[in-house]
């Protein structure tokens, strides 16, 4: 049985565009006091990760970093690698937890140096923590994996089950929604996102949360501007459909929409991001798509220089502009 509740001054590095990875942060300050937070998406993963290396050259009282709900893939994962064996080399304690999937040599890599590997693909990161760590913890912060399942769509696996189905089914997708529109509002605003995670780890709900209303608002009637922009526009593939898009919206808000109303097995949203010349997609799979996207989109995407990765039926990609007409066919190809 893994121990690691030692009161210790700890880092959390974790997921910041969805429900998960915030709720990850926020069960990791209530239960283990966590105090020192960074949010990060896949892009930047790495850099966040440089700049925790030197706070803990820097400063010998950090002892533990928690790495939460953050995926690799075959182009960032042997730096990922350098990076944590740097922090164990300096005799700090590396706790990874995560859900997304991993190469069998990678998680015998990770273990291998050292680090703690909590790992289940069939449960979402703040389930396990909260499972974890339920015995340190008021059993309201079982209502927030709960959310954390839901919006990930794994409400049906086994331990999240059993978190779900205590609740009102109506009350908890009413407050996981609106968390989750939330956090989508702001990932531009990460002090905020911050404060939104420091709130839940004090057990408040998120409709109690400050200017939630306002955000929700306005974020839905974005989400309502966009659906017939995207059902007019969509392209359609023998089994896929894409949207690219320019919209102040997150590709993974998107593409839910470009599945549902295209009936294709695969449905993808994406954008382009400049600053390194590549489209970042947002891919997810309806209950027809018989192959898991994660493993396939990890090893397709190095194929057209890109990278990616992520679940069975949800995973996003890096794709370099002249390559993503090829990737899309390709990626139609392969998909039964």
């Amino acid at each position: 049985m893994i121990r690691i509740f030692v009161i210790l001054k700890s880092i959390c590095i974790s997921h910041k565009e969805d429900v998960d990875g915030i709720v990850s942060a926020a069960l990791l300050q209530a239960g283990l006091k966590v105090r020192h937070l960074f949010l990060v998406d896949y892009p930047n993963l790495l850099n966040s990760l440089d700049y925790v290396i030197s706070m803990c050259s820097k400063d010998r009282t950090f002892t533990r970093v928690f790495i939460c709900d953050v995926g690799l893939n075959m182009k960032n994962q042997f730096l990922f690698l350098e990076k944590l064996n740097l922090l164990v080399s300096n005799n700090i304690k590396v706790i990874y937890i995560d859900h997304h999937y991993l190469e069998p040599a990678i998680k015998d890599k990770i273990t291998k140096m050292g680090i703690t590997l909590i790992h289940d693909i069939d449960e979402c990161t703040s389930v396990q923590i909260y499972y974890l760590l339920r015995n340190r913890m008021d059993k309201v912060y079982s209502f927030f994996a709960s959310a954390g399942a839901l919006t990930d769509y794994m409400e049906d696996r086994p331990r999240a089950r059993r978190l779900v189905n205590k609740f009102d089914r109506t009350f908890l997708m009413l407050e996981s929604c609106y968390l989750s529109y939330m956090i989508s509002a702001s990932q531009k605003n990460i002090d905020f996102l911050k404060s939104i995670s420091k709130d839940i780890s004090k057990g408040i709900m998120p409709h109690e949360l400050k200017h939630g209303c306002n955000l929700v608002r306005q974020f839905s009637q974005k989400v309502s501007d966009a659906i017939s922009l995207i059902e007019k526009q969509s392209i359609h593939l023998a089994n896929i459909s894409y949207f690219e898009h320019e919209l102040e919206l997150s590709s993974s808000m998107i593409v839910n929409f470009v599945l549902g109303l295209s009936g294709k097995k695969v449905g993808i949203a994406f954008k382009m991001k400049s600053n390194i010349n590549s489209y970042i997609l947002s891919i997810r799979g309806s209950k027809e798509c018989q192959v898991h996207l994660g493993k396939l989109v990890n090893n397709l995407s190095m194929d057209f220089g890109g990278s990616g990765g992520g679940h069975e039926k949800a995973c996003g990609a890096v794709i370099p502009i002249e390559n993503i007409s090829a990737f899309l066919e390709k990626l139609d190809e392969l998909i039964c």
